[in-house]
């Protein structure tokens, strides 16, 4: 009998209920949840209905479970409970509050020494743990490790995710090859054995992935990286590892030494264990503060350490924590067999050194930032779709300006003051009636879980200035909420900065009531926005394209970059019309829509260099999952 779909407001097993889907890929999708009996908030990751009748998929899937709880350490995330329900095999985890460290590369470039020392050394440790009872990673790369806020300590921890595909050295079966004969693991990552197959794996596999891990977090760049995952596995087995100052990072010798040692073909000439190459990175910042320091600093600490002491004072449940994104192998194209027995029930690990239920604190600077589509955990699951393929921007991508620390802006204030309010009164009697299209906002009901590039803000102030006049400009940052409207009106907003949601929602809103009245209207300004303030950011767009498809590709690797949500994806429609997807797009409020709209219709334009029609075909309605549009 098929499993039915997982979908928010479920109840699994009488215990859990789903809220929003948080991620997923190959495999199945995670969701946050929360146990209705305990109150508490987790992540709960699904088989794939269509693959949860699959005897070897569903004990795979289990693995990751079982291989967490034999290892029981505190830098893997926690595996709750498993088990099989109406909706199919399931694993529950804890949920983490933070950041993945492959957005945070995305983010800040790379790492200084001090924050990667700490991001390695507690993966370093949970490896150790792990290649003790026998049992190595496979995936070990930055999307699978993750900055986490514990708030029982008010510190920042590291935790390794996704043992989905971790190999059982004392199991039967010779290599780490799925019956297909594809190799595990991400190619970048992949150690020159795994690479081959031609010999057996061991922890030093691992260790070789923490190699490209440390050269990542310290140059921004990968070492083997090629045009082609054929290409990067070639380079892997045969290229030469590049050193540190090749990349432009000068260092101390000697860690420029245990890198790369690390990254020796042969496994006999790297470190023997996970626990000594912990021990060589711990001469290079022996200070625990000072790497606990480094990393608070990637998830900007300070603000989540005071917005959990001021939820605790004023005696308010904490809201919602944002979505942890937890990647899933690829799925494995093996026949359908009986359904899968259920598996014995999972030992909870003992966990003392996490709570994960503290307060969400999403600064208005950027600790939560636009994730890279390519990310395995924001796969699109949109149904069918049409005819080609999907896109997303690699994390490797240069960014949209050349990465620096971005400054933080604006501090938040629980109440915007009483200038604000006398503000709010004296100019919504002069501002018109307002519009029947308002909507309610969507960060109200997603709070604190999704961002906008400071590009977007600025280019929506500056379009709506010049459309209706600084005065109505004036009249829209006066209603603002204070903690948004500092940086408008200080003319401080970062485009390379992730804000909340909220701030957009608040200006669109405020500015759809006082002037436009029609939501359409936000289409033309998103149009307008090309030829001013978003111009620099898809200047590289705008050359001309050999046709249409291409230059909506192109774009796709901006425009997804500006929204820490939606999956994008270019095809053809049975009449031979490009047709742009996006799913996942829930947050989105109407006037966000229309002005994405107008912003893909004036960019598609100016590529293609003759007048470019967009025509919305689905999700033309405020906070649904999806928007698809025909473009002729």
């Amino acid at each position: 009998m098929a499993s039915r779909t997982p979908a928010p407001g479920a109840i699994v097993d009488n215990k859990y209920r789903l809220a929003e889907r948080i991620g997923g890929g190959g495999m199945g999708h995670v969701f946050r949840a929360e146990n209705v009996l305990a109150g508490r908030a987790v992540a709960i990751k699904f088989l794939h209905p269509e693959l949860s009748e699959n005897t070897e998929l569903a004990q795979r899937f289990f693995q990751e479970a079982q291989a967490v709880n034999r290892i029981r350490h505190p830098n893997i995330v926690d595996v709750i409970d498993a088990g099989v329900g109406e909706m199919g095999p399931y694993i529950v985890m804890e949920h983490l509050e933070g950041e993945g460290v492959g957005s945070a590369l995305q983010r800040l470039g790379r790492f200084d020494v001090d924050a990667s020392v700490a991001t390695c050394i507690p993966v370093l440790e949970a490896l150790d743990a792990a290649h003790r009872v026998g049992i190595i990673h496979r995936d070990l790369k930055p999307e699978n490790v993750f900055v986490a806020f514990d708030v029982s300590r008010g510190q920042a921890v590291v935790r390794l995710l996704d043992f989905g595909i971790a190999k059982v050295l004392d199991s039967s079966g010779p290599s780490p090859r799925t019956r297909t004969g594809v190799v595990f693991g991400t190619p970048d990552y992949l150690s020159p054995e795994q690479a081959t197959g031609d010999a057996p794996i061991d922890g030093r596999s691992d260790l070789f992935a923490v190699g490209v891990l440390l050269y990542e977090l310290l140059t921004g760049t990968r070492p083997f990286r090629a045009p082609t995952a054929v290409a990067t596995a070639f380079r892997v087995v045969h290229a030469e590892a590049p050193t540190l100052a090749a990349a432009g990072v000068h260092v101390d010798p000697r860690l420029e030494a245990v890198v790369a040692k690390l990254l020796q073909k042969d496994p006999m000439k790297r470190y023997a264990t996970a626990g000594e190459v912990a021990r060589e990175l711990d001469r290079f910042s022996s200070d625990p503060t000072k790497r606990s320091t480094a990393l608070g600093r990637i998830i900007n600490l300070h603000r989540r350490v005071a917005h959990a002491s001021v939820s605790q004072s004023q005696g308010a449940p904490p809201p919602p924590p944002p979505a942890t994104i937890l990647p899933e192998p690829d799925r494995m194209n093996t026949p359908l067999r009986e359904p899968p027995p259920v598996p014995a029930p999972i030992r909870p690990s003992v966990r003392t050194s996490f709570t994960d239920s503290g307060a969400s604190s999403m600064p208005y600077a950027p600790t939560r930032v636009v994730p890279s589509m390519g990310s395995p955990g924001r796969t699109s699951d949109p149904g069918p779709p049409p005819r080609g393929d999907y896109i997303a921007s690699p994390r490797n991508v240069e960014p949209l300006v050349p990465p620096a620390m971005p400054k933080p802006l604006g501090v938040a204030r629980s109440t915007a003051s009483s200038a604000s309010s006398a503000n709010t009164s004296a100019t919504s009697s002069n501002a018109g009636p307002p519009s029947r299209y308002v909507q309610p906002r969507a960060a109200s009901r997603f709070p604190g879980m999704y961002q906008v590039r400071g590009a977007v803000l600025r280019a929506v102030d500056k379009a709506l200035t010049e459309d209706a006049g600084p005065r109505v400009r004036e009249q829209v940052v006066a209603q603002l909420p204070q903690r948004y409207a500092e940086d408008f009106l200080n003319d401080s907003i970062n485009a390379l900065v992730a804000y909340d949601l909220e701030a957009l929602d608040a200006y669109m809103e405020i500015a759809t009531a006082i002037s436009l009245h029609e939501p359409s209207r936000w289409r033309a300004l998103g149009r307008l926005a090309i030829g001013g303030e978003l111009h620099n950011t898809v200047r590289s767009v705008l050359r001309p394209a050999p046709d249409l498809q291409i230059a909506i590709r192109r774009g796709i690797s901006i425009w997804s970059r500006l929204f820490s949500f939606g999956a994008w994806k270019v095809g053809a429609s049975q009449s031979g019309k490009v047709v742009l997807q996006i799913a996942e797009f829930e947050p989105a409020s109407l006037a966000l829509r229309l002005w994405v709209v107008g912003m893909v219709e004036e960019t598609a334009r100016r590529a293609a260099s003759f007048d470019v029609r967009v025509a919305i075909t689905a999700g033309e309605v405020g906070f649904t999952p999806e928007l698809t549009c025909e473009i002729v």
